[in-house]
């Protein structure tokens, strides 16, 4: 079995969509001889930020000399950055011989449970790969709520819950407290937990969880303090002070105000885990994350974020300030399953023009709906389906000084990126 063969058996999970439950996940990893028990692990979970705490307690734990698996999803540029071991994507060959190990599996699967997702046989590939590569932890981010999610087959050191927002609201339900119970569902007995939610009902069902567990709960609000020294297009720098240490001058290169925040959680992680300051401080120093606030190019400035939903466009909007610029050139493609409405509603004021192009997915929004929410903002709308086709558009008529912003979905990004692979990834 080649690369293309691999992913197209994987792709074709596909057609079972997204089916919560933990069911299938288990049997599959059984007959896999259950990798999860081979590592030890930390579970993030949230709405936003859990794929940048994802990658910076990732670096620490590396720089700490551990080797270190991390497991994200969705991915930027390459299936293969979905797994990785030390920073290294998984190689090809390696991907190929686990699908052709996992591959007579899934008959037995669907026969006492029921046909596995994309999802749950990606995840078990992976646990299989850390398995293999022996790896001392893995760094495992939630795909989709956490309760019932394929990830939460294991027993972490750490959990972590960044925060909780209105998301996937058709399935982990309507209000804060619905989906804080959901997230909250990766709490294990024992098993201290890490947010950096502040308030509100969406702590209480933590707390409450926590109590019934005897799980510790560490609040970033309350448990630590935080003083922003400074943030600029080089990242950011600030003081930390924990009821560890206090920490001077952390830098973190990712730009925009919000990093300072997951910083603090992975300092509070690594803290946990028994990382010392020195190998904290190099690994946040080090944390690569494409996609997030990520300058492209300049003159124009060409800047990609995978904001996809309310609060997140919310904050790459007030991140805007980091950037000196004439107007604004956006360009927007969105799932259709996003609240469109409220997205449109944090980003549109701030553009002076508005290109909305459609990624190839069956899940992207027609750009008609967008345009019908973005008319509300009486700026120039285009549409070029095209995503390639919309950000030449934009270079095009872009001046010099001019910001031109891709987001909306990580999947756009990603078609956007598509010549930049060969740059990251090794073949």
């Amino acid at each position: 079995m080649n690369y293309t063969e691999s992913m197209k058996y994987l792709n074709s999970f596909g057609r079972f969509g997204s089916k919560l439950g933990l069911g299938r996940t288990e049997e599959l990893l059984k007959l896999f001889g259950n990798p999860q028990n081979d590592f030890k692990s930390v579970h993030i979970a949230g709405t936003n930020g859990k794929g940048s705490v994802t990658a910076m307690v990732s670096s620490i734990l590396q720089e700490a000399g551990f080797r270190t698996g991390m497991y994200t999803s969705p991915h930027l540029d390459d299936f293969r950055e979905r797994m990785e071991v030390d920073g290294v994507p998984i190689s090809r060959d390696e991907l190929n011989s686990l699908v052709e190990r996992i591959k007579p599996l899934i008959p037995k699967v669907e026969r006492k449970a029921s046909h596995p997702t994309f999802f749950e046989v990606t995840t078990a590939v992976a646990f299989k790969y850390f398995s293999e590569r022996k790896v001392d932890y893995a760094v495992v981010e939630v795909g989709l709520g956490g309760r019932l999610d394929a990830t939460n087959v294991i027993t972490p050191e750490v959990s972590v819950i960044t925060n909780i927002g209105l998301e996937h609201t058709d399935v982990l339900g309507k209000t804060i407290g619905s989906i804080a119970r959901e997230k909250g569902g990766i709490i294990k007995s024992g098993v201290p937990v890490v947010t950096a939610e502040s308030k509100g009902e969406a702590l209480r069902v933590f707390e409450r969880i926590c109590k019934e567990k005897g799980a510790k709960l560490i609040i970033l609000s309350k448990d630590a303090s935080i003083r922003e020294l400074r943030c600029d297009l080089n990242g950011c720098l600030f003081d930390l002070k924990t009821q560890v240490r206090s920490y001077r001058k952390l830098r973190v290169p990712l730009l925009g105000e919000h990093q300072i925040e997951n910083a603090a959680l992975s300092v509070l992680v690594a803290e946990q885990l028994g990382i010392d300051e020195r190998h904290i401080r190099s690994g946040l120093q080090k944390v690569e994350w494409p996609g997030r606030l990520e300058i492209i190019q300049r003159k124009p400035l060409l800047v990609m974020d995978s904001a996809h939903n309310p609060p997140a466009m919310r904050i790459l909007r007030n991140s805007l300030k980091l950037f000196s610029y004439d107007k604004l050139i956006l360009v927007i493609g969105v799932m259709k399953d996003k609240a469109i409405g409220d997205i449109l509603e944090e980003i549109a004021p701030a553009a002076d023009c508005i290109i909305i192009n459609k990624p190839n997915l069956e899940r992207a929004a027609q750009p008609e709906i967008i345009m019908k929410e973005a008319k509300k903002y009486g700026k120039p709308i285009k549409i070029i389906e095209d995503v390639k086709k919309s950000v030449r558009y934009a270079k095009s008529i872009a001046g010099k000084n001019d910001l031109i912003l891709i987001t909306g979905s990580i999947y756009m990004l990603s078609e956007a990126r598509a010549k930049r692979r060969k740059e990251r990834l090794a073949q």
